[in-house]
């Protein structure tokens, strides 16, 4: 739970496609459940039975009892109720065209070809139409109900071309049950598509989604890391508050009393101006925008000075209230110093003969000694700043002079002397000190160190280390930052180009496992062929006929080749105006049905049909030697995708007369051989390279969403976070921070009880108010704990500072009488929160 300074809560804002990537989660569980069911449906058998009704007279030995007895051995099945009328008349166009037939039912008509009527003869009649007249209320549109016609009365068709009777309408009634039935896909394929591309839209979401949550959670931080910035500059004024009205006005430094002042101001425009900055943060539609980048990187900037000042002056207050301490503070001045003299005075020693005088060194030593001695006297507080700045500036002018003896000496070029760390200024100011200068000790002390490199050379080991040839950096840090993330970016490209490339394989993998339509090979020799050759003039030649073979059978098939005259089996047409001859389609299915009736011991009894393995390929010679080929005969049912070829003969009585009767036959075989593979196979209702597509860019997009949902759980959720490491010392923290809070109000009327409001106890109500302060602070640190992400409970830094928090509730705890005593070590305590280093700050 996240709220402002007025104990408001306030609310993570959210992206748009959050949402959606959740919507589209959900929906793709839903299909994936649908693809399981349909699945699952495909391996059960269909509910109904389809109904076959026969009327009137029928040819090719069709009747209700030769199709009752093949529905008996191979019934079939449907989603639905159904019923297939095949009847001997030919169809009205209502029937045909717009399927006003009864409900449920198919009337198939077994007439080839359209009646031609003249519709100028009174006894004109709508029934005129050969196919299948479907009811329309099984399909969904007029074009579904075009192609289911089309798809039914080609199927009987087919059949009938190459001998089937009762199987034909077998096979009829197939073709209507498949295009009739429940248009709920049951492809296992397209439920692959189906899912995945819903799959890519959600990881399209739930990137755009990380994406949000990433960059707002990238600001939150950096908006808390500010905040605890500011608590703590709020805790130091009250600190410095307590010490500073403890020390007499006449102590206070002109420039410590005005940099305090100068906080005060800062921190009081900083905390007007944070309940904007957490407001425009928290703004759902604003919350990424420039404007609140500006608004977020100048309160950081802000937070970083205040903090940087109170630094200073919590070092300087140290040394103004006589408190402990005051050696940890100027020696952060005198350390540059020493190390600058001490290595002046090794050099010096060590030089050949007497560049300077002995006097001149000892004065430097001296000057160093008193330096030294007042940065760590704890005695006097009120004048260890007098007693400092006058040790500096004598040993300034023991440097100076030394200076002036090193110019009488031949130098070549001189090191660079290291320049002024302003960081201290701060520092200085507010012990009442001026600022490093040119003119000061430290200054002078490192060009007198650089004149003497010059004249003696590298006479230390530092002195040898520093000039020591440095390897070559790669560039600058700007450069070398951006090498790093360039670095990272092509890593994480790399990453991404090695899964699509995954994705590729698979998919190719996937897709070429897949059953594929049957082709012609042209790469085999009629092996599995079983050729019989009913050729009692000895026309035709068996291995001729396997010469031309390039095709094989995957199981033995009997082939029977009928030989017979062309000129006894079908009448013949001249074409006009050309040498070819033509026929009717009456001739040529009288043929075909002619030579497979001179067969009767290969066909079944009761029904006509061939035997299953046996196909008779009629091959009719002519006169002039010429070979027709005007059908097969086999007891194969032509089902799904196969065809036999052209059935313009059977539909037209075109014919062609070729001269080489054997490679006829051989051509007819290689058709049959490619139907057998063909047989029952099914063109699927998707396009391949499509599913190949869709198959790569769902695998792709799985890996990401499966990527993306852990770093949405690492990142994104606190639920699971209650059971990692440190999470129970927390809720400890919390627990103890909420009966604080409650006893609070009791503790402010005691200290005003104890205390009054007399001068001499204004130093501990400061410290009372130093007690809420970092009550407040504490509650702010807990907040944050609690609300991190699983991700960031596992970085280590979390468990310290869970452990931090602990040890400043604890003190929080304790009621010591001495309310100063107890503002001191919160201070001290309080240094750490957040993460941060804790500064080395000592008080009494």
């Amino acid at each position: 739970m996240l709220h402002d300074s007025m104990g408001r809560r306030l609310r993570r804002p959210w992206h748009w496609s959050g949402v959606a990537a959740i919507i589209m989660a959900v929906l793709t569980a839903l299909f994936g459940i649908q693809a399981g069911l349909s699945i699952a449906a495909a391996n059960k058998p269909l509910e109904h039975e389809v109904r076959i009704i026969v009327e009137g007279e029928q040819d090719y030995n069709i009747s209700q009892g030769t199709v009752d007895a093949q529905l008996a051995g191979h019934p079939v099945r449907s989603s639905i109720p159904l019923t297939l009328v095949l009847t001997d008349r030919w169809l009205t166009g209502d029937e045909l065209l717009r399927g006003e037939v009864p409900e449920n039912t198919i009337i198939l008509s077994s007439q080839l070809e359209n009646l031609e009527q003249d519709y100028d003869d009174p006894q004109f009649s709508e029934q005129r139409f050969d196919g299948a007249g479907v009811d329309y209320r099984l399909m969904g549109s007029e074009e579904e109900l075009d192609d289911a016609s089309y798809d039914i009365a080609g199927s009987f068709t087919k059949n009938v071309s190459v001998g089937h009777g009762p199987k034909a309408v077998i096979a009829a009634a197939h073709t209507a049950a498949v295009a009739t039935g429940d248009t709920t896909p049951r492809s296992m394929l397209f439920w692959f598509t189906v899912v995945g591309a819903s799959a890519m839209i959600t990881a399209a979401f739930f990137a755009r989604s990380l994406s949000f949550r990433r960059r707002w959670s990238s600001r939150h931080r950096r908006l808390a890391a500010a905040q605890r910035k500011l608590a703590r500059v709020v805790l130091d004024l009250e600190a410095l508050e307590a010490t500073y009205y403890a020390t007499a006005e006449s102590r206070r430094p002109q420039g410590f009393t005005k940099a305090w002042s100068q906080l005060q101001q800062l921190s009081l425009s900083l905390a007007r101006r944070e309940d904007a900055v957490v407001s425009s943060v928290f703004d759902r539609k604003n919350c990424l925008d420039q404007t609140t980048n500006i608004l977020l990187s100048e309160f950081e900037t802000d937070a970083r000075k205040l903090t940087s000042l109170a630094d200073s002056l919590m070092g300087a207050g140290s040394v103004h209230a006589d408190l402990a301490g005051t050696g940890s503070v100027f020696d952060k001045l005198s350390t540059p110093i020493n190390d600058a003299a001490t290595k002046l005075l090794i050099r010096l020693e060590n030089a050949p003969g007497q560049m300077v005088r002995g006097t001149d060194i000892e004065q430097l030593r001296d000057a160093l000694g008193s330096l030294l001695q007042a940065a760590r006297g704890n005695a006097q507080h009120s004048v260890a700043v007098q007693r400092w700045a006058a040790a500096e500036k004598e040993l300034a002018q023991a440097a100076h002079r030394i200076i002036g003896r090193l110019r009488h000496y031949p130098h070549g070029k001189r090191p660079t002397v290291e320049p002024l760390d302003e960081s201290l200024d701060d520092l200085r100011a507010t012990l009442g000190l001026g600022a490093a200068s040119a003119k000061g000790a430290l200054h002078r002390l490192r060009v007198a160190n650089s004149m003497t490199r010059a004249i003696l050379g590298d006479t230390l080991d530092s002195d040898r280390q520093e000039s020591a040839p440095k390897p070559k950096k790669s560039g600058k840090p700007a450069h070398h930052k951006e090498l790093v993330r360039g670095t990272s970016r092509l890593v994480k490209y790399g990453l991404l180009a090695g899964l699509l490339v995954a994705s590729l394989i698979c998919a190719g993998l996937v897709v070429a496992s897949l059953p594929q339509a049957p082709k012609a090979t042209y790469e085999g020799s009629g092996q599995g062929m079983v050729l019989q050759i009913d050729d009692k003039a000895k026309l035709v030649d068996e291995s001729e006929i396997r010469r031309y073979m390039h095709e094989d059978f995957a199981e033995r098939q009997d082939l029977l080749i009928a030989v017979r005259d062309a000129e006894s089996y079908l009448e013949f047409t001249r074409i006009e105006g050309s040498e070819y001859r033509d026929s009717t389609p009456q001739s040529v299915r009288e043929a075909i049905w002619r030579i497979k009736d001179e067969y009767p011991d290969r066909q079944d009894p009761a029904s006509g049909e061939l035997d299953g393995d046996l196909t008779i390929i009629p091959l009719l010679i002519t006169d002039a030697g010429d070979g027709i080929m005007p059908g097969l005969i086999s007891g194969a049912v032509i089902s799904g995708e196969a065809s036999w070829g052209s059935t313009s003969g059977w539909d037209y009585g075109s014919i062609h007369e070729s001269k080489y009767p054997a490679m006829e036959a051989a051509n007819a075989a290689e058709d049959f051989a490619v139907v057998l593979k063909r047989a029952g196979y099914e063109k699927p209702d998707y396009n391949v390279s499509l599913l190949y597509w869709m198959l790569v860019f769902m695998l792709f997009f799985s890996v990401l969403n499966l990527v993306q949902v852990v770093q949405y759980l690492l990142g994104a959720t606190t639920r699971f976070s209650r059971f990692s490491r440190g999470s129970r010392s927390v809720q400890r923290s919390r627990r103890k921070l909420e009966q604080l809070a409650l006893g609070l109000e009791e503790t402010q009327i005691n200290a005003v009880a104890v205390l009054g409001a007399s001068s001499s106890g204004r130093a501990d109500e400061a410290g009372q108010r130093l007690f809420e302060r970092a009550l407040m602070m504490a509650w702010r640190e807990a907040e944050e704990l609690s609300t991190m992400t699983l991700g960031q409970r596992l970085s280590p830094g979390y468990e310290r500072r869970t452990a931090h928090l602990a040890q400043l509730v604890e003190l929080l705890g304790e009621r010591d009488a001495d309310v100063a005593r107890r503002a001191k070590a919160l201070v001290v305590a309080s240094r750490g929160a957040g993460g941060d280093a804790p500064a080395p700050v000592k008080l009494a």
